[in-house]
């Protein structure tokens, strides 16, 4: 009888413990801390920070916008929503705010790595708001599970195509798997305002080759997006041991742009001023046009030495004001330039890859009411050779050409030079 009483009792306290893990493993807080960058040491592996850091007042050093008439379709600079919240950073210089994490045994022989012990891991096991968020991610770390990214990773093929003919890398052109992640988070919270827009229609319809229009629930056009923020991207190593030798990944993503008119003028920028420096205000924007399929690459370089010293600037942005679940000095926060993240790091914008048939330029007119017309979607021609020389060129979604090396194509399309760009860097060009 005694034994059968201690059975149960021991089993009532494993339920209980389950219930308890399982309301900790999916409660959803509202305000979880961030967690500060941590340097990660593994065998075989540069050193990479994990936890959340920032980069700040990043330079513009390529902004290349002849492949498209107006120019001010294409622009470097952030929406004019988006940049008082940036300042006093220029509309050029976005913050950003990443999160690295480890993922042990997502990789072949990731087992074998050896970590530093971290005191922020005991620190956090004691710290009852994050207890949940420590139990998630070491249970994913066991589990050997690597997260799911969003959006997809493009194909080995392509990945393949692209660090051979466009971004130089040395075999493995792909790279070498790692078994971290990568994630971009909001810098800042904007909210756009929705107030009188004129319409028009100054282009020819070919709506059944066009996406349906981005719209919020009320109808009115979605945000214009500069940069991305994908989620749980698999880092790559590339070029190991060489002075340009970096961890990396791209991704594709739709950005868009507000405008107020896409008619050519005579003027040496190529559209209307109201255009220039990130594209039309809402307020003032007849159209919202998109460029689908346009790559975001992120290079971090890890063996640079001397030859890229980070930014300097002691002058910190308004948007570095502590959020309410994180200290003054957290790495997660810090946007005095260059920003807490300690590598030298190049992020860009081009139109290189992407899938063929939906890699174009489209916009669609909005009405006075900030509203998108659903018939008037357009499609806008793009010079994706410009200044440049491209390997396997397409024409926007009416080419035909191979991709796959099954058939015999390279792998990939508009890989090469040229077209439109966007380069940044937070560190200092010789």
């Amino acid at each position: 009888m005694c034994c059968w009483c201690c059975c149960c009792i021991i089993i009532l306290a494993l339920v209980a413990l389950i219930v308890a893990l399982s309301v900790t493993l999916t409660r959803k807080h509202k305000a979880s801390p961030i967690e500060p960058s941590q340097w990660l040491n593994l065998t075989g592996y540069p050193p990479i920070p994990t936890g959340v850091s920032t980069i700040a007042q990043p330079e513009a050093i390529v902004e290349i916008s002849g492949c498209v008439s107006p120019a001010t379709i294409w622009s470097c600079a952030l929406p004019k929503e988006e940049q008082a919240a940036n300042a006093p950073s220029q509309p050029d210089q976005p913050n950003m705010r990443l999160e690295i994490s480890f993922v042990n045994g997502s990789v072949v022989n990731s087992s074998m790595t050896q970590t530093t012990r971290r005191r922020r891991d005991l620190d956090r096991v004691s710290n009852a708001v994050s207890a949940g968020s420590f139990i998630r991610s070491h249970l994913l770390r066991i589990r050997g599970q690597p997260p799911t990214p969003s959006p997809g990773v493009p194909s080995l093929d392509d990945q393949k195509f692209l660090g051979n003919t466009t971004d130089g890398n040395s075999p493995p052109f792909e790279g070498e798997q790692t078994p971290f992640y990568i994630s971009f988070i909001d810098p800042t919270k904007v909210i756009s305002a929705r107030l009188a827009k004129r319409s028009g229609n100054p282009f020819q319809n070919i709506t059944s080759l066009i996406p349906p229009p981005s719209v919020n629930s009320d109808g009115t056009a979605a945000a214009a997006t500069l940069l991305p923020l994908p989620s749980s991207q698999p880092l790559r190593l590339y070029n190991r041991g060489l002075p340009t030798e970096h961890y990396g990944f791209y991704s594709y993503f739709d950005r868009s742009i507000f405008l107020k008119s896409i008619q050519p003028t005579n003027s040496s920028f190529g559209g209307v001023p109201a255009d220039t420096n990130g594209g039309s205000s809402f307020d003032s924007a007849t159209l919202r046009c998109t460029w689908a399929q346009t790559r975001f690459l992120v290079q971090i370089w890890t063996n640079a030495g001397k030859s890229k010293p980070l930014l300097q600037g002691p002058t910190p942005t308004s948007s570095s004001a502590p959020s309410p679940t994180a200290t003054d000095n957290s790495s997660a926060n810090d946007f005095t330039r260059p920003g807490s993240f300690p590598y030298p790091v190049t992020i860009t914008l081009d139109r290189h890859g992407g899938t063929e048939k939906e890699k174009m330029i489209y916009c669609y007119n909005m009405d006075t009411d900030g509203k998108v017309i659903d018939s008037s979607g357009a499609f806008v021609l793009e010079d994706r050779s410009f200044g440049g020389v491209l390997v396997n060129p397409t024409e926007g979604p009416f080419s035909n050409v191979t991709v796959s090396p099954a058939d015999g194509g390279p792998g990939g399309i508009d890989g090469g030079t040229g077209g439109c760009e966007c380069q940044w860097a937070n560190w200092l060009q010789n």
